[in-house]
This record gives C-alpha cells, structure tokens and sequence, in this order.
C-alpha cells in the first residue's frame, strides 16, 4: 500500500528543452539616434582632428535593445552606417555564427581542433585558428592555384557558403569569404581576391547587427547563443595594459563606462583600418549595440573608447528622463 506521504510527493518536473533560435527582429529606424550619433561623430573629429580623424574615417551605429518585454522591432540609428570598410578581425564574428547555426541545424560536428580553432579566433583573435575555422566551416584549403576552371568555380562555391547563408537572412552588401592572414595570402587564396576586388568588406551597421543577432539568440539557441557570449565577453575590470590586442581593445573602451557596466565585444585592426563592435549592459538596465569603424587612426587607440563612453553617457541619461 503506498503511504499518504508518498501519495502526496509531487511528480519531478521535466527540465523544459532549450528555446530554438529566435525570429530575426526588425530594426526600426531612428532619426533621434541617427542626429545623436552625428554629434558624436562631429564633437569625436573636433577633438581628434589634430591627430588624423576626419569626417570620412569614421562610422558608428547603434541598435537599442533596452526593453521590458521581449520586441519585434529594435531602435538603431547610425552616422555614415552604411559605409563598406575592411572590416579586418571583426570578420571573424561572420565565420562564428555560421559555424554556430549550421552546429545548430545538424550539419556540423564539432571536433577538438575545432572547438580550439573557434575560441582562439574569437578571444585572442588568432589568424592561423580562423583560417582552420573557415577550411572547416566551407570545406576548402589553402594551396597553389586551381589551373582546372570547372575544379576553381566549385572551389569558390565553397568558399562563398558563408555569404550564401547572410544572403538568406537580408545581408545584401557583406563579404565575408577570405581568410585573415598574420602577412599575407598566396596562391589560391591571392587569385580569390580578384586583384582586391572580392576582399572583405563590411558596414558598421551590419556588424552591428550581426552582433544583435547573436546577442539576442536569432542565430542559434539557448545553449549556443550562451556559447557565443562565453567567447564574446570581455574583462573591463583591469588597468592594467594587456599584450593581446583583443582584451585590450575592450578593456580600453570599457574605461569610459560607467561602473558595473559588462560589454561582450570582438575587435579588429589591420592596415589604417581599427573597429570595435560590442554589446554593453550598463548598471541602469540600458543595452545597446554599438559599431565603431575607423580609418586611418589606428595609432590613435582613444578615439573609439570615447564614442563608447559617450553613447553610455546618453543611455545613462535617457533612462532618468
């Protein structure tokens, strides 16, 4: 006979599966922030001039992902978003979430190198792991060129899965099908640039919402969007300077935050060209996205660290108004 006690324990509960990734929400175009983001612009190439900022080297833009709720649509405004530029490292978060949605489709397996690969080329930036990545990722190598033309296009198929796939989800301008190299690419890889024609190329408001959408789970689930953040998150605690470029990029702009702020970020820098694209959560509930390009100010690493501290400046004071 079953004891009144037993007959009253509760039946466990299944754990409830993990959320699928997410509808891509729309962006809802801004005038507030566009105007906003052009002072910035300008008060950033006052007071920079002196050392080689001008109005053409640099792009920012912004997507507000402060809600209550979850939304269908995002505020987001730019100043000169739509810009192409060599987005150098910051391609790298391109290969991370195709890699994550084709894991999450079933159409990828994960291997020990892989996984490796993966956290190098998004924490410490490393070239040779984004290259093993993006061979993995297409299903192509590195080598001498392709002499036979039929073998070449099916190679530049593959190559180009990448972009196939940010076609499907409204990505009509990026480009994102080479690999980042510590000096430079030879054979195959030099004839698949066209004489520089097919190099990475990006916006800021495209990196920007790449980034959204990794944040906010349209990429993949629960579990790999969690995965994602893990790689993207960012110390900002520290002062002292670090060797590696990508902390030390996010641990400069996170300076200017306000205290208890957390950013998730992925940096690049390469030739004249140095960007920063990040989440920030400041400690008044605001979250934002926020892309920096720059051009030709590479040796003048304040400049993006103070669009940062600006934009947080105006959310901090948004949210008491």
């Amino acid at each position: 006979m079953t004891s009144p006690a037993a007959a009253q324990k509760p039946t466990p509960s299944k754990p409830e599966p993990p959320k699928p990734a997410a509808a891509i929400s729309k962006l809802d175009a801004s005038p507030q922030l566009d105007a906003f983001l052009a002072e910035v612009a300008k008060d950033t190439v006052a007071e920079f001039s002196a050392r080689g900022l001008t109005d053409e080297g640099i792009s920012i833009a912004v997507i507000d992902l402060t809600a209550p709720t979850p939304v269908s649509t995002f505020p987001a405004g730019a100043y000169r978003g739509d810009v192409s530029y060599y987005p150098c490292s910051v391609v790298k978060i391109c290969y991370l979430s195709y890699y994550e949605a084709q894991k999450e489709a079933g159409r990828l397996q994960d291997t020990p190198e892989l996984v490796r690969a993966v956290k190098d080329m998004i924490t410490i930036s490393s070239n040779d792991a984004t290259g093993f990545v993006v061979d993995s990722i297409t299903g192509t190598t590195s080598g001498p060129e392709i002499a036979d033309a039929r073998e070449w296009e099916r190679w530049k198929a593959r190559r180009n899965a990448v972009n196939d796939w940010y076609r499907t989800r409204g990505y009509s301008n990026l480009n994102a099908n080479q690999k980042t190299f510590c000096e430079d690419a030879y054979g195959r890889e030099t004839a698949f640039r066209d004489g520089g024609k097919n190099r990475n190329r990006m916006t800021a408001m495209e990196a920007a919402r790449l980034f959204k959408e990794i944040v906010h789970g349209e990429v993949a689930g629960e579990i790999l969007t969690a995965e994602m953040s893990m790689l993207l998150s960012r110390d900002i605690t520290g002062e002292e300077k670090l060797e590696e470029m990508e902390p030390e990029d996010a641990r400069l702009a996170g300076q200017g935050l306000p205290k208890g702020s957390r950013l998730w970020a992925k940096s690049g820098d390469a030739y004249d060209f140095h960007h920063l694209v990040g989440r920030v959560a400041l400690p008044n509930g605001s979250d934002f996205v926020i892309a920096v390009f720059t051009k030709g100010v590479k040796t003048v690493p304040e400049i993006i660290p103070r669009v940062y501290e600006k934009v947080a400046a105006h959310f901090m004071e948004s949210s008491r108004k």
